[in-house]
């Protein structure tokens, strides 16, 4: 997850303060940005619904995207953890094979949607 302060700047990432994620393993050339989840909820292909849920990830935060990949900042990152529980709903508007060479099954769409807002926790405070 990244967080930024106003408008993001994806040229320099002056605006960005925090970019949280679980590393790239092994560095340089593992994989990237990804953990398995033992919890994953409930997936029904058909409707559209899946859920997945994590407490309490281990992640980094390497302060902006550029760090995360190529680690000039001293320190590097600092120790961060999150939580989340997602859940997708239907109608599904498309779907489709997976024919990329290697891989094969079935992509779905259904419609995207996000909550924002601006929350003061007494930590962190503009």
């Amino acid at each position: 997850m990244d967080l930024y302060r106003g408008q993001y700047d994806f040229t320099t990432f002056s605006t960005q303060v925090h970019d949280f994620d679980p590393g790239i393993d092994p560095y340089p050339g593992g994989l990237f940005w990804t953990v398995p989840n033992p919890t994953l909820g409930p997936i029904e292909l058909g409707t559209g619904r899946a859920s997945m849920s994590m407490a309490n990830l281990a992640l980094q935060d390497y302060f902006d995207i550029p760090n995360a990949l190529f680690r000039f900042e001293v320190p590097v990152s600092t120790d961060a953890s999150c939580s989340f529980n997602v859940k997708w709903t239907g109608p599904v508007t498309g779907s489709g094979p997976v024919n990329t060479p290697g891989s094969t099954g079935e992509l779905i769409t259904t419609s995207a949607f996000a909550q924002l807002g601006r929350v003061q926790n007494g930590v962190f405070a503009d």
